[in-house]
């Protein structure tokens, strides 16, 4: 007979060794789970975090109250669709995070994320309890163990194999591969150079980097960042600053995250008035590679969005779904979930085939 499962409550992340729980992505870690907790651009009203063990791995499941998240109204707004909530939702774990999945390497640690995460949401009278980033493998596994979530498509997130030092970039075309060496030794030829600032490092430069994320989602749609989101970050182990440095000045840079032998660039600023002259988004990208080979990465993942650059240089998308679970029955609501699903597929669709198109 097997372990039992034992599941405690705790009021913050903060009193949990990182070497405790080793989470499968860099967004559930101990590190990740309690630098959130003091994030107010999403706005996270409270917090618990639950802590499961009995089976093959100790895992940390983080749930945050949030009253406004910008990242979900981003989704909603790539959907075209209206407003979805009118009242608090309950996250597991934030959406910012990229991969979720905390809590769910046995169905018996599943089937306690939901039950013990439904009853805590109503606790905090909250519309519904959202896990957020599955792929759709998890997915399946979560709903095979507690049925009566709606699955919501929100994005698409890219990764690719690497083989070390000698060979950096992923498998993609020739001519694509070419492009992206001659654009890199142009930003250096114009004076791009590299600097990685790691933990309290990145400190002095937040508030550049802030405006510069900042203009790069405003690019994109709608501004999902603040400076409270960087300066909780910048503690998590593995989290690292590649910065384009031109002039003395930050021309780019992206904050990532080295874990389990993943290299992932979380999200990036890029000052767009220089951006075609000093090519620093190709800059970037290649440095970011080049220091993940050299730092013993396997796995390079860009992140999210921006589908149609990512598949031309050679990395493979995965889809990611949100699992709602309602805190009471709401017809109403599966629908305009359902509805929000095939907004964000059109999305994506639509996004690709332009480029197809373009190079017709």
């Amino acid at each position: 007979m097997g372990t039992p499962v034992t599941a405690r409550w705790l009021r913050t992340a903060a009193g949990v060794p990182e070497g405790a729980v080793d989470g499968r992505h860099f967004s559930t870690t101990v590190g990740w789970s309690h630098g959130w907790e003091g994030v107010r651009t999403e706005h996270v009203a409270d917090h618990r975090h639950l802590l499961l063990d009995g089976g093959p791995v100790a895992e940390l499941v983080p749930y945050y109250l949030v009253g406004h998240s910008p990242l979900w109204d981003a989704y909603e707004s790539d959907a075209g669709i209206g407003p979805i909530w009118s009242g608090p939702v309950v996250y597991s774990s934030s959406l910012y995070g990229e991969y979720g999945g905390a809590g769910g390497s046995t169905s018996e640690y599943i089937a306690t994320c939901v039950d013990l995460g439904l009853e805590q949401t109503a606790r905090w009278e909250a519309e519904a309890l959202v896990f957020g980033n599955l792929t759709p493998a998890e997915v399946g596994a979560w709903s095979a163990v507690r049925p009566g979530g709606t699955p919501v498509l929100v994005d698409r997130a890219y990764a690719a194999r690497i083989d070390g030092e000698d060979a950096p970039l992923p498998a993609m075309r020739g001519k694509v591969r070419r492009e992206l060496v001659r654009q890199w030794r142009r930003a250096r030829d114009g004076g791009i150079r590299l600097g990685v600032l790691a933990g309290a490092e990145m400190l002095p430069v937040l508030d550049e980097f802030t405006d510069l994320a900042m203009a790069a989602a405003e690019k994109h749609g709608i501004n999902i960042y603040g400076k409270d989101i960087f300066e909780n970050l910048v503690g998590v182990p593995g989290a690292r600053l590649l910065v384009a440095e031109h002039d003395g000045r930050m021309a780019a840079a992206f904050l990532c995250f080295l874990h389990r032998r993943r290299f992932s660039m979380w999200t990036g600023g890029i000052n767009y008035l220089h951006l075609r002259e000093l090519k620093t988004y190709a800059f970037l990208m290649y440095e970011s590679m080049a220091y993940a080979a050299a730092h013993g990465a396997e796995i390079v993942d860009p992140g999210r969005g921006n589908f149609v650059y990512k598949e031309r240089h050679g990395f493979q998308g995965t889809d990611l779904w949100a699992l709602v679970y309602p805190t009471s029955p709401r017809p109403a609501l599966c629908e305009a979930l359902r509805r929000m699903s095939e907004g964000i597929h059109d999305h994506i669709t639509r996004s690709l085939r332009r480029d197809e198109l373009a190079e017709l």
